[in-house]
């Protein structure tokens, strides 16, 4: 927490605000103190911070020892649910694009010739990109035409396959 915060708030101090009215902190005591340490070691701890924690939905604030506790239906700790609730479901969602992004990268994606429609091409005629490193230029030729085949060559032959190696199971034969 304490990271979070002091990264986002010195960006905002660089930026030069603008600064929040409230911070709700998604966490207890212990969050909201890491929390303002960092907006303490950035000169702006005179920013108000509140804690909610999940389980007990208590509400912790730095000028009282003892926790806040809302009844169930109180509109207040619904509303404090809701941006917790809110904040939880941007941070996964932009969690599951991340890793999408990242495992759905190819070395084809680097070559200048080899867009989305080719990449595609190539992928269904060779099967991986073990297939296309493997294929001869008539046959990468046939999927892309010459000078994306040529730019497909050209890359694979200047960098190593990262492929695991396959230990062959066979005894070796005697000639």
């Amino acid at each position: 927490m304490h990271e979070v915060v002091l990264r986002r708030y010195r960006r905002v101090l660089e930026a030069g605000g603008p600064f929040p009215d409230l911070l709700l902190i998604d966490g207890g005591k212990g969050q909201l103190s890491a929390a303002y340490a960092a907006l303490e070691e950035l000169g702006l701890g005179r920013l108000i911070a509140v804690g909610i924690a999940k389980k007990e939905e208590l509400l912790f604030v730095r000028d009282r020892d003892d926790a806040i506790a809302f009844p169930r239906e109180s509109p207040a700790l619904l509303l404090l649910q809701r941006i917790r609730d809110e904040a939880h479901r941007f941070a996964v969602t932009f969690h599951r694009q991340s890793r999408a992004k990242r495992d759905l990268r190819s070395d084809l994606d680097v070559i200048a010739s080899v867009g989305p429609r080719r990449r595609r091409a190539l992928l269904t005629a060779f099967g991986s990109l073990a297939g296309v490193r493997r294929a001869t230029r008539e046959e990468l030729v046939r999927v892309v035409g010459a000078k994306a085949a040529d730019a497909v060559l050209s890359y694979f032959a200047t960098t190593p396959d990262k492929s695991p190696i396959k230990l062959s199971t066979k005894t070796p034969t005697k000639p």
